[in-house]
């Protein structure tokens, strides 16, 4: 009896026993040890408020939110690669009161507006180097405004768009050699990266026609000016050859602290329709006009740099700090150097404009983004 237990014992031991995927959870992300696949991300939604009554020392009510995501989906096995990640920001923030729908329609004003798509598949030329193909997109979700040009005649109140969904719309595709030494670090070169900016119009170019009391249109206000994006006027589509350089680096650097940084590069060899009419501000007029630039400028690389990082506070509480830099020649940018009421030296917080009121604008400058929060945040 005792030897048919032991038996039947030995025999129950040598049964296979069905292996457990064990899940691992850690500061780079959620996967199954034994899967191809492993994801990661931060989601996030911050919120601050101010309010004054009767303040002596003065100030102004303040209300601002930030939604927030960053996340990864990245596959691997044998010799295939294959990063995707998306980004994704949308904010708002409104300085003076906004307690009636017409005082929060002019005081809220959009600070953010993000939604990027990226993929990268590779097949292993060795354990470090990767034969790959890119592919980006990328747009907005709402409308954004120039705030300084904003019509109020007659009690009216209409917004200058600059852009909004589609327009524009940037895709870029191309083959190239990747690097990946870590997991947590890609740098991806590109010799020969198709580059396509499309401006989705509603007329053949922003309407400028004016009415019968010498005011625009309101087309005028609701239609994007495409050369702001460096197309040439009345165009819609915007097609670019170059090479592209592409870095990307995400981990915890330390303890509860992650920080992910992107930055890009791209040099365009090709641009049939690059727009060589460049704002110029005529100071013994006081008016803008324009200037032609040499056509080899279009060489000149545009250059996005991205950072994010988190601090994990607890479970559900973080601080984040953002910042972008992106220099791109022929963007058009707005400037604030001198006082408006005054035009005196000295930045007032509004866009300068000259005596006809329009916004002063101006091309070859560098574009800065930060921002810093604590706020309700999920990080996977």
């Amino acid at each position: 009896m005792f030897a048919f237990a032991a038996i039947a014992q030995n025999e129950e031991l040598a049964k296979p026993m069905k292996k457990k995927t064990k899940r691992v959870f850690d500061g780079n992300g959620i996967y199954n040890r034994d899967s191809t696949w492993k994801f990661g991300g931060f989601l996030g939604a911050t919120i601050s408020q101010t309010a004054l009554y009767q303040w002596s020392p003065g100030g102004t009510n303040n209300f601002a939110i930030l939604i927030g995501v960053n996340g990864y989906a990245n596959y691997k096995k044998d010799k295939i690669i294959w990063d995707n990640s998306l980004e994704a920001k949308w904010g708002l923030v409104a300085n003076g009161l906004i307690r009636r729908s017409a005082l929060a329609k002019r005081n809220f004003q959009k600070n953010i507006d993000v939604l990027a798509l990226k993929s990268n598949f590779g097949y292993a030329l060795s354990s470090t180097l990767f034969a790959s193909a890119r592919f980006s997109v990328e747009s907005q979700f709402t409308r954004s405004y120039d705030y300084s040009a904003t019509d109020t005649t007659k009690g009216g109140f209409r917004r200058l768009t600059i852009s909004r969904f589609g327009a524009p719309l940037i895709l870029t595709v191309g083959p190239g050699i990747t690097w990946k030494p870590k997991e947590y670090f890609t740098l991806t070169f590109s010799p020969a990266t198709g580059k396509f900016t499309f401006v989705m119009l509603d007329n053949p170019g922003r309407d400028t026609s004016t009415l019968s009391d010498g005011r625009f249109t309101d087309n005028y206000y609701r239609n994007v000016d495409e050369t702001r994006f460096g197309l040439l006027y009345g165009k819609s589509f915007m097609g670019e050859l170059g090479a592209e350089l592409d870095i990307l680096f995400q981990k915890d650097i330390v303890k509860n602290i992650s920080w992910r940084s992107h930055l890009n590069v791209f040099s365009a060899y090709l641009n049939p329709n690059y727009n060589t009419e460049m704002p110029r501000y005529y100071a013994d007029a006081d008016s803008m006009g324009f200037a032609t630039v040499k056509g080899s400028t279009l060489h000149i690389p545009v250059v996005r740099w991205n950072n994010d990082i988190v601090f994990k506070v607890t479970k559900f509480l973080s601080a984040t700090l953002s910042a972008r830099f992106v220099y791109q020649y022929n963007a058009l940018l707005p400037t604030d150097k001198r006082d408006n009421a005054t035009k005196a030296k000295g930045a007032d917080g509004q866009v300068d404009v000259d005596k006809f009121g329009k916004s002063i604008l101006k091309n070859n400058g560098i574009q800065i983004f930060e921002q810093f929060g604590i706020g309700l945040a999920y990080k996977f």
